[in-house]
């Protein structure tokens, strides 16, 4: 047995020993309503193991969300609803709070919106803002392949990810 049966779901595979597998374990908890009525609520509690079933992130993120060609890089938020980026150690990259949301890196860079959600921006995955957060939107680019991104304001703009035009 590599990892004992601690958790509720497992996502992902494990091929190399540099692999990680996101975890999760499903947390419950209610309220007590009007009448003497409980609501009870579930959701699920993500972090990583490493190949020997080694907990590498303790499940404590309502949101993992896995940067695509960096496997150290992960979009991850709290329990307190605020975004954040972390490397695999657990090192703050973004820290929480900054953006009112983050989205998973794809080819170094990741969608966020500041504020109140009114205007969107690009960071790279050293949290540096590569494009400021002035756009009305920025459509999603994570896991579709695209080599540029497109933003709105009154019109579409590319903005090309790896500066080039072909």
């Amino acid at each position: 047995i590599v990892v004992e049966p601690q958790f509720s779901c497992y996502h992902g595979e494990c091929y190399q020993k540099d692999d990680l597998v996101k975890v999760g374990i499903i947390e419950s908890y209610g309220y007590p309503r009007c009448e003497g009525k409980v609501s009870a609520y579930h959701h699920t509690l993500y972090g990583l193991i490493d190949y020997q079933g080694k907990i590498i992130l303790e499940p404590n993120y309502l949101v993992l969300i896995s940067a695509i060609g960096n496997k150290n890089l992960f979009t991850v938020q709290d329990k307190n609803f605020r975004y954040r980026v972390i490397n695999a150690w657990g090192k703050e990259i973004v820290p929480a709070g900054k953006y009112h949301y983050i989205d998973g890196f794809d080819h170094g860079f990741a969608r966020f919106i500041k504020d109140n959600g009114n205007k969107w921006g690009i960071i790279n995955e050293e949290g540096e803002e590569v494009l400021p957060a002035e756009h009305e939107a920025i459509w999603n680019f994570y896991k579709k392949g695209y080599n540029s991104i497109i933003t709105e304001n009154n019109g579409v703009t590319d903005f090309h990810l790896y500066g080039n035009d072909d």
